[in-house]
């Protein structure tokens, strides 16, 4: 994650770890989408898109900040 962020924006690795993670997620599927990289969740399964989900709800709290 952190590289792929600083070879995207030119960031230091200090700067990336520092901000909130939530923001660094955000800047992460932005460079994903630029590389090309899917970033859908159309290959997995119902049982895979509800476990995905249920992950989802519990990082919920982890990211909220501020």
């Amino acid at each position: 994650m952190v590289l792929t962020i600083a070879r995207a924006t030119g960031w230091t690795e200090e700067h990336i770890l520092w901000m909130p993670l939530r923001r660094a997620f955000q800047y992460l599927h932005a460079a994903w989408v630029a590389e090309g990289v899917n970033t859908e969740w159309s290959e997995l399964d119902d049982t895979q898109q509800h476990e995905a989900a249920a992950l989802y709800q519990r990082l919920i709290p982890i990211t909220k900040h501020g």
